[in-house]
């Protein structure tokens, strides 16, 4: 039984209106400071990324289901490393807003203590993601994993319905396969 599409569809729902939120939020400053807006982000995020692995590994079920000879195994070659690229884009974010939280609930400071080395460790994590939160690199990345996740939605369709399915799927395809 294929359930890959289930993780699928549920990853991406999510992860693309996180996303859009994004981008939004650095386009539209008014947006930036609604106080629902981070923890909102935050809850698309993670669950987002739980159910990309999820899909990842039901990924690699469905690919063996497919069997020996299958012509569709040279498009999942190529689909399979988008997915995981984009995966690990949004796992980077995630990772980010993880030290923000725990960061605002001091949980970090509690465990470090007062050992200078393991202190030195925390701050350059602190101002390694702060700078990835609070400059234009939280929109970019955003951006780049949204553009990786149409890929790779892209490929996907073409593994299921054909290259040929619809003129995006086509171009995507072409892209990657002169013919």
């Amino acid at each position: 039984m294929n359930i890959h599409p289930l993780f699928v569809h549920f990853a991406i729902g999510l992860l693309v209106v996180y996303s859009v939120l994004e981008v939004s939020a650095y386009m539209w400053p008014a947006l930036r400071r609604q106080s629902w807006l981070f923890p909102m982000k935050a809850f698309l995020l993670f669950v987002g990324v739980l159910a990309a692995f999820a899909a990842l590994f039901s990924g690699g079920v469905a690919e063996e289901l497919l069997g020996e000879g299958d012509s569709r195994a040279r498009i999942i070659e190529l689909h399979d490393p988008f997915a995981k690229a984009t995966t690990i884009l949004y796992l980077i974010l995630a990772a980010a807003y993880l030290v923000r939280i725990f960061d605002v609930k001091r949980w970090g400071d509690r465990i470090v203590g007062t050992n200078s080395f393991l202190n030195s460790i925390s701050n350059f994590k602190k101002r390694f993601w702060y700078f990835v939160l609070d400059t234009w690199l939280l929109p970019a990345l955003a951006l780049f994993a949204l553009i990786g996740m149409t890929v790779t939605g892209a490929l996907g369709a073409a593994i299921v319905y054909g290259p040929d399915a619809d003129p995006f799927v086509s171009f995507i395809y072409h892209l990657f396969w002169a013919q």
